[in-house]
């Protein structure tokens, strides 16, 4: 195979760009996650499995086909091929493809139990497809940064399914009141904390919106009007990229705009009310909710999650796991992002809008 063509290959697989590309990257992700429900269903209800055996095997069939190709491919396409094969994720491939060809092409005559099992490593194969989930190229925002958990949660689930079949797995009945009351206070945590850093938010954009008003007002006067021009775009810059250094010279340069405003005169309760609606909003800037609530509500949601994916019995289990890690830990992700408004990274999904800012600061340009 030319170069070229192997180059493109596995940039392909590894560092997909294209719509086929991310197509593959997806459909791969979503065969490892029904692998570990094909597996819960075999193990949880096997009546039903027999009973249509021949989707449950087509479906085995059509998952180890696309992961035999996938194999297929690195090997021929990866330079180093020994380097890949002796790697973690290399062996992965070869323990979840590998045994399955062999039961199928070659029956063994003996329970072949292990070798399915053996599919729960695939989850394993996961890992360097989710790491580009948060890329925008794949699977953007709030719902790639959880499906890992979502991942972790399911894998454990699975496995605790093959030990609750034998009889010194304890069996913990009657949590259901326990799992709601937590779950309530769990609610009322978040609620809470949304709740504080919601209000924040807005509370933060309207006071930009008086400043930007105040800031036409103060630059009619053509006595100030350069000071104000450049201290508008030295606060659109610090707020774009808050820290507080940059927050405490931005107070100094407040502070030296305030004694040239009061030396060409400009005063009165609207100059008072832009002073006060620039110090809340640098003094929000860096602000975020304390460390001991923050410590706190994280460690609830990771017991309540842990409770349920390991008490939580069957298909009911499997199920519960999923929805609880979505909601709760897509819940935390997106109020811990809502904690830092004036943040513009890639990785931030809520903040606080400085439209108005940005318009006044482009016309002056």
């Amino acid at each position: 195979m030319p170069s070229l063509k192997r180059e493109s290959v596995v940039k392909f697989l590894d560092n997909p760009e294209t719509g086929f590309a991310v197509a593959y990257a997806i459909i791969s992700l979503l065969l490892i996650f029904l692998t570990l429900f094909a597996i819960a269903f075999e193990l949880q209800a096997p009546i039903f499995v027999k009973q249509y055996g021949w989707f449950f095997s087509s479906l085995e069939i059509l998952i180890l086909g696309f992961f035999s190709f996938d194999l297929a491919l690195r090997i021929i396409c990866y330079k180093n091929r020994l380097k890949y094969l002796t790697s973690f994720y290399g062996v992965v491939d070869v323990l979840t493809v590998v045994p399955g060809l062999i039961g199928i092409f070659i029956p063994l005559g003996i329970n072949t139990t292990w070798i399915r099992l053996l599919r729960i490593f695939r989850l394993w194969r996961a890992i360097p497809i989710i790491q580009l989930v948060g890329s925008e190229n794949v699977i953007a925002g709030l719902s790639g940064r959880v499906l890992p958990f979502m991942a972790a949660a399911l894998g454990l689930k699975v496995l605790t399914l093959v030990l609750e079949d034998h009889e010194w797995w304890p069996t913990i009945g009657n949590l259901s009141v326990v799992l709601g009351v937590v779950g309530f206070a769990l609610a009322i945590l978040l609620g809470a904390k949304l709740s504080v850093v919601n209000g924040r938010l807005y509370a933060i954009e309207d006071a930009v919106c008086r400043i930007v008003g105040a800031l036409r007002m103060l630059r009619a006067n053509s006595d100030v009007s350069q000071e104000v021009t450049v201290w508008a775009n030295q606060f659109e810059e610090n707020l774009r990229d808050p820290d507080k250094t940059g927050i405490r010279n931005m107070r100094e340069q407040t502070e030296a705009l305030a004694v040239r405003l009061e030396a060409g005169g400009v005063r009165g309760p609207n100059v008072a009310g832009f002073h006060r609606d620039v110090a809340y909003v640098l003094h929000r800037a860096t602000a975020e909710i304390p460390a001991a609530y923050e410590a706190f509500l994280r460690y609830v949601t990771i017991s309540y999650t842990a409770a349920v994916v390991l008490v939580v019995p069957g298909l009911t289990g499997v199920i519960a796991s999923a929805l609880v890690v979505y909601a709760l830990v897509g819940a935390y992700f997106l109020v811990e992002d809502m904690d830092s408004p004036l943040s513009f990274d890639k990785d931030s999904y809520i903040h606080a809008d400085l439209e108005p800012l940005s318009q006044f600061n482009e016309k002056q340009a």
